[in-house]
């Protein structure tokens, strides 16, 4: 809602409670006026004897009553029960039919209607503090109904116990039903009015703070509830509705809400100004105030349904005003310099908070229980007004706070862009630098390649040449030293070209059986068997060793397990197998073999088993028709 809305509104509904409200005085007093208690005979009244409450025993001893404007009572009228008589004679036969006795704040009433003979025609109760079972059902809590003849006297008992504190009122009106309804009408238009805009504000701020989640306007629909209770509760459809025999109950808990809704609104004080920040030492004062208001709230029930003296318990709240007027003027005045110009609506609030709380404080001292029928109409119009200025000053906080998050939020957006830039910045830097350390690196792991490479090569070279000058003679040691180092050459080879620091055995191990073969058995007398998967790697630390095994065997094999002539259908086979314990190499050949292996003095099976034990494995040996080696592995795969 806009706020000048919310200023169209309220200027709307002062202008219609003032019209209505101005209506209902005037035709309030009108009616007032034209009533027979005020305009017959005298009313007069006595006080009651402890011993005598038979109506037959007042209308008998006439001497006991005086007039009503001269009557001044021994003792406190509060405290003791006084008799009322009243002659009524309708002299137009036109007046016949029922007619409303009413009263105003009287606790207990007893009328005894008596003809001239002293016949009693009609004894009905009613009352404040009467219990609905207790009424008759034409009857109402403030009136009667009674049915006059026209020319014919009657005689108007009225026995009154008045137990709120106050002093009674004896405003008795006797009215056709027409013109108590015509004012009553008023009233209640009024009362329609105002209860249906509260109810208005309430669903509005319950929906705007399930949008908002904004604390403010829990405490503004609570403040606004309990005013709605309060002033509802002056009226006598709230007692008729939740504690119809219960009355004095429900009178008790009118001053209850009222303090409820101080409660709230110094609760709003304290989020909406966010007063424990900006001023602590006002923030324990409103502390203090609130729990004032708690133990005046608990006193005053106690003292209203237990004793009945709501007189004492509107001075001491009529003191709490005065309190509050003079906490909440001191606390604006001190921080006005303090606050935004939002947090101000609250202060614009407040003045009519102090309008309304004076005005009331004015009605109970000068017209004390009769403010009752003015109370609850003032207050509504004053909280209404002081609910929608304090909708207008949370709604402006919210939108400021909406733009100052907006703000706040385009800020940190740059902010984090800019930080991102430089990040981005910083780590393309950094992918500069190293790329340019990978292709170092690269350039240096080539060159390592590339002396490796020769290096062998040249070693290799080296014993080609050596054959070549020195013939067949001693040449085995030279060979075999040419297979290892070709062993190593090759996984040398298999690394560069696999750019990866694994290769695989598959390839490894057929590479290395191909070119010992073209060594050893190029017309291919002997026959391989090679049983290896193709998806299994290994890693640098193990190619080595494994390939430098690998060719030890197949070289011992071909050169001492297939003499010339002794073995028919020489072959050798090669497996290596991965369990759940490991890696299985099995080497075997179906050559001469030997009696037993003589590792000391034979370099190839010493080499390897070092190279067995390099990679943490184990070898077994049977040389036995033919040399079988079986070789435990630990998870080289």
């Amino acid at each position: 809602m806009k706020p000048n809305i919310i200023f169209t509104f309220l200027l709307l509904l002062s202008i219609v409670a003032i019209r209505f409200g101005g209506d209902a005085i005037v035709a309030n007093y009108a009616i007032q006026k034209n009533t027979y208690l005020a305009n017959e005979s005298p009313t007069l009244i006595t006080q009651e004897k402890e011993s005598c409450t038979s109506p037959h025993y007042y209308l008998a001893n006439p001497e006991l009553f005086q007039e009503l404007s001269q009557f001044r009572a021994e003792t406190n009228q509060h405290r003791a029960t006084f008799w009322l008589k009243k002659r009524i004679f309708l002299a137009d036969s036109l007046l016949t039919g029922d007619y409303v006795l009413s009263f105003d704040n009287l606790t207990y009433v007893e009328l005894t209607l008596m003809d001239v003979w002293g016949n009693v025609i009609a004894k009905r109760k009613a009352g404040l503090f009467r219990k609905s079972k207790d009424l008759s059902l034409k009857d109402g809590r403030d009136h009667f109904i009674i049915h006059l003849d026209s020319e014919t006297p009657y005689t108007l008992l009225l026995r009154v116990k008045h137990t709120k504190g106050y002093n009674p009122l004896y405003n008795f009106h006797l009215q056709t039903p027409l013109d108590y309804l015509k004012k009553k009408q008023h009233i209640n238009l009024i009362y329609a009015f105002m209860e249906g805009a509260i109810t208005a504000l309430l669903l509005y701020i319950a929906f705007a703070w399930l949008v908002s989640r904004y604390r403010p306007y829990i405490w503004i629909f609570c403040f606004l509830l309990f005013i709605g209770f309060y002033s509802y509760g002056l009226q006598n459809q709230f007692i008729d509705i939740f504690f119809p025999n219960n009355p004095q109950l429900g009178w008790s808990l009118v001053s209850v809400f009222r303090n409820l809704a101080g409660i709230s609104f110094s609760l709003l004080t304290i989020a909406f100004l966010n007063l424990k920040k900006i001023s602590p030492q006002y923030y324990k004062l409103m502390l203090g105030l609130i729990l004032l208001v708690v133990m005046t709230s608990i006193f005053n029930f106690i003292n209203n349904y237990c004793f009945a003296n709501f007189k004492q318990s509107n001075s001491i709240n009529l003191f709490v005003g005065v309190v509050y007027v003079l906490f909440f003027s001191n606390l604006f005045i001190s921080l006005w310099k303090k606050i935004d110009r939002m947090q101000r609506f609250l202060i614009y609030s407040v003045i009519f908070l102090i309008i309304g709380v004076s005005i009331l404080i004015y009605c109970g001292l000068i017209l004390k229980e009769q403010s009752i029928q003015y109370v609850s109409i003032m207050t509504q119009f004053f909280v209404l007004c002081i609910t929608m200025i304090l909708l207008i000053g949370i709604r402006l906080k919210i939108r400021k706070s909406e733009l100052e998050h907006h703000q706040t939020t385009e800020t940190i957006v740059l902010e984090r862009t800019a930080e991102l830039k430089k990040a981005n910045d910083a780590l393309y830097e950094q992918q500069i630098q190293l790329l340019q350390k990978n292709h170092y690196i690269e350039t240096l792991i080539d060159e390592v390649n590339h002396r490796v490479k020769n290096n062998l090569q040249l070693l290799y070279s080296l014993g080609s040449l050596c054959r070549s000058d020195h013939g067949n003679q001693n040449m085995q040691p030279i060979q075999s030293m040419q297979d290892r180092i070709h062993a190593m050459m090759l996984v040398n080879q298999l690394l560069v070209y696999n750019q990866n620091s694994q290769l695989k055995l598959n390839i490894l191990v057929a590479e290395t059986v191909n070119y010992l073969r073209q060594m050893h058995d190029p017309e291919e007398t002997i026959a391989i068997q090679v049983d290896v998967s193709q998806d299994w790697l290994v890693t640098t630390q193990t190619s080595i060793p494994l390939a430098l095994i690998i060719t030890e065997l197949l070289t011992n094999s071909y050169k001492y397990a297939f003499p010339k002539g002794r073995v028919d259908s020489p072959a050798i086979y090669l497996s290596i197998l991965k369990n759940e314990w490991g890696t299985t190499m099995r080497f075997e050949d179906n050559g001469v073999g030997a009696k037993a292996p003589a590792p000391t003095a034979s370099f190839g099976i010493g080499l390897v088993k070092d190279l067995t034990r390099q990679i943490k494995g184990t070898v077994t040996i049977h040389p036995e028709n033919g040399f079988k080696y079986l070789f435990e592995l630990n998870n080289i795969i």
